[in-house]
């Protein structure tokens, strides 16, 4: 789904902007520094977009050197009139700026909703996918059995559901305020966030029962589709927690599965924590800590195997089972997603995940 598909000629003066990585955002001229929250760049370039844009923007020649393109649009009235309606405000108070989403499988559009006063009400998510609209069903459902059970610093689900035409909108509540702060490294708010979220749903169950369980299932089910060469180690690896883990009551807790800088920002003494439609109910306590350290390590800083496996053994936490068990729920879920071939950068992914699982199994075996 691409942004057009959700714009109608309009009024509003905005900014398209794309980068090299086929990722697209929609910047309005009014409200340019709020509007610029949406935007999360990791990279020197892009810090420096975000901190110099909404003070040369009119300029012509460095609209050209960014290839920013202008664009006179308004939001399709049917989510604006939605939106407006889940926040408590008329639609002519309601101003945004929209993300095209990340090139995958599970591509959405992202919009960022503001009053006129500059204050962030919160964020839509936009799909005509089925696949992604049942992740924002789920999604749903899963915040609000959090937030049942207590689990704070998370976003409300305000509305999700069809808008005709084969599109769904998941409309979401935040307290995000311009300027909030996402750590990149792990810091005592991610691990008093993970606690507590741990705290709040554990719970024992048979193994067979669990969510991880069934994620295990399907690594089964698609192990025949990982590269050759990663395949025994994998393999391995399921044998060995498959066989310590049937027939047991185990503990679950919840778990957010992308744990990430861009999917967090710092709130007061602690941090709040969105995007939840990966999440699940019942997984090992605390795996989400191995995902950030992960993720951050070779998709930010791009260090290789050995330098995130030393990071990791750094961490007072860490525990090699607890790693192998990450590694295997995260190469069952990113290799089921992709509905072919697995891309290049996946096939890099999984051999880097299969690397840490190496390393993991020869710490298991010096433990034992």
């Amino acid at each position: 789904m691409e942004i057009e598909e959700i714009l109608r000629p309009g009024s509003r003066t905005f900014f398209r902007i794309s980068n090299a990585d086929g990722k697209t955002w929609l910047l309005p001229a009014r409200g340019m520094r709020v509007g610029l929250e949406l935007y999360q760049p990791s990279g020197i370039k892009g810090k420096m977009l975000k901190n110099l844009f909404p003070l040369l923007y009119h300029l012509p020649p460095v609209c050209r050197a960014i290839h920013a393109e202008k664009v006179r649009a308004t939001l399709d009235p049917l989510l604006l009139d939605k939106a407006a309606a889940a926040f408590g405000v008329t639609p002519a108070k309601l101003h945004y700026s929209i993300f095209g989403g990340t090139p995958s499988v599970h591509r959405k559009i992202t919009i960022q909703f503001f009053d006129t006063s500059g204050h962030i009400l919160g964020y839509g998510k936009v799909t005509r996918s089925q696949k992604v609209g049942a992740l924002f069903e789920h999604e749903h459902r899963l915040l609000d059995a959090l937030d049942a059970q207590g689990v704070g610093n998370i976003p409300k689900c305000l509305y999700c559901g069809d808008m005709g035409s084969g599109m769904k909108f998941f409309v979401q509540s935040t307290i995000k305020e311009r300027g909030a702060k996402s750590p990149a490294r792990y810091t005592p708010k991610h691990e008093a966030f993970l606690r507590s979220l741990t705290e709040r749903t554990l719970r024992s169950l048979p193994f067979e029962d669990t969510d991880y369980a069934r994620t295990l299932s399907e690594l089964e089910s698609v192990a025949g589709r990982l590269p050759e060469d990663c395949r025994p180690t994998v393999m391995e690896a399921l044998e060995s927690v498959l066989a310590s883990s049937r027939g047991r009551i185990v503990e679950g807790a919840a778990c957010h599965s992308d744990f990430t800088p861009w999917n967090m920002f710092e709130s007061g003494d602690g941090l709040y924590v969105f995007d939840w439609e990966y999440g699940r109910m019942t997984y090992p306590p605390m795996l989400d800590r191995y995902h950030f350290i992960v993720q951050q390590a070779w998709h930010v800083e791009h260090l290789d195997a050995g330098a995130i496996m030393e990071r990791l053994r750094e961490q007072k936490w860490f525990d090699a089972a607890d790693l192998r068990k990450y590694l295997l729920d995260i190469i069952s879920r990113r290799t089921a997603r992709e509905p072919g071939a697995l891309p290049a950068e996946l096939t890099r992914d999984i051999r880097l995940w299969t690397a840490l699982l190496e390393m993991a199994r020869e710490d298991i075996r010096h433990q034992a």
